[in-house]
């Protein structure tokens, strides 16, 4: 079978359309310990943070989207995958490359920006909440 089948019968494996970002980005996200990303249980890189943010904002931010915590609602925005607060830029959601890969899931572009646009929309939701 040549590499090529191989990569389509693996992605054929997979139910594409049932998949949702939650398969994807599995919560809860963890803060890596030397650098200014967080990722999934299953290993995903899901977020990476502007460098001059501090490890506590970090792990707040982290500690919302995994719905352990509120943050200040009034001025998170985002543009595409770009998250802002105030205006200042704070961090990007990433995983395109597990998502689109050939060595990953090798998903078509269409459905890679419909799990990746799913968490985008959960981490504004998350960000924007406010206690009950």
């Amino acid at each position: 079978m040549s590499r090529q089948n191989s990569r389509k019968k693996r992605r054929d494996a997979i139910n594409i359309a049932k998949m949702s970002w939650e398969d994807v980005y599995q919560l809860p996200l963890h803060l890596d310990p030397y650098g200014s990303y967080a990722w999934s249980v299953n290993d995903t890189m899901s977020l990476m943070f502007e460098d001059n943010l501090s490890d506590e904002f970090r792990q707040e931010v982290v500690d919302c989207i995994n719905g352990k915590n509120y943050v200040d609602t009034e001025g998170w925005t985002y543009d595409v995958v770009d998250f802002y607060f105030k205006g200042e830029y704070m961090f990007c959601v990433r995983g395109w490359g597990h998502l689109t890969g050939t060595g990953a899931l090798n998903l078509p572009e269409h459905e890679a920006e419909r799990i990746q646009d799913g968490f985008i929309k959960y981490i504004a939701e998350r960000l924007n909440a406010k206690p009950d």
